[in-house]
């Protein structure tokens, strides 16, 4: 069994796989750890190239990719604090992943070697436990999220993306454009447009450029399809699981 180094960084994290391994492996975890500014744009993981960084977000929105035609990607899921991006890597496989992870919404994250994650994985078993329970949560979203796409109209989509987006930055301001809006959802500008201006007549967000705020989140839970229930069920039912690998 590999051996980690002794901890030498604080102990602290806004990550929220991070936060529920106990002190002592987080220590242990921090101290393989940098920690970066994620910078809007900036490509984590690009398609089809090895994978040398696993990024446990502390704040900022990354989206996961999948390539759909030779210069088109659209988005299967959204990554804030509460995960990591490079899935893959924790399944020991997928060192060239299919998708490309980009950063959507400027932020911080721990970064992490992947050869040094693999060894951390190895000798911390809570950790390891932690990170096998979120990608059940991952499968369960990028299932969901594929079955919404292909059934529910364009209204529930981006209702279901912006209520996404407002719980992974844990904040009611979304600084995105209607063009990257569209693009991560696979439709037209146009179309991202007209959704966003019955939403602002509605009540339920405001729009400027550049930047959509949530006003009334209850409400647009309340248009939106169960999918964003299921899988937000699924996310709750998750950290439960994270508490309770921490007592057996």
């Amino acid at each position: 069994m590999a051996t980690l180094a002794e901890p030498t960084t604080p102990v602290h994290t806004s990550n929220g796989l991070l936060r529920a391994i106990p002190a002592h492996e987080l220590s242990q975890v921090l101290s393989i750890s940098e920690r970066i500014q994620l910078r809007p744009d900036q490509i984590l993981h690009e398609c089809l190239v090895p994978m040398e960084y696993v990024y446990f977000v502390e704040s900022g929105l990354v989206s996961v990719a999948a390539r759909v035609s030779q210069e088109r990607f659209v988005e299967v899921w959204l990554i804030g604090c509460e995960g990591l991006a490079g899935a893959p890597v924790v399944l020991g496989a997928g060192t060239e992943p299919l998708h490309r992870r980009t950063v959507q919404v400027a932020g911080q994250a721990l970064r992490v070697r992947a050869r040094e994650f693999r060894e951390a994985m190895e000798a911390l078993p809570a950790f390891r436990k932690v990170l096998y329970a979120y990608l059940n949560v991952v499968l369960s979203q990028t299932s969901q999220s594929g079955a919404c796409n292909a059934a529910h109209s364009m209204r529930d989509r981006l209702a279901r993306w912006l209520l996404f987006a407002r719980s992974r930055l844990d904040a009611d301001d979304i600084p995105l454009t209607h063009g990257v809006l569209a693009q991560l959802l696979g439709v037209r500008r146009a179309s991202v447009t007209e959704c966003l201006e019955a939403f602002e007549q509605q009540g339920l967000i405001s729009n400027k450029r550049g930047q959509i705020t949530i006003r009334d989140s209850d409400q647009l839970r309340g248009i939106c399809c169960d999918c964003f229930h299921l899988i937000d069920r699924e996310y709750a039912s998750g950290l439960s699981r994270y508490r309770d690998h921490l007592v057996r």
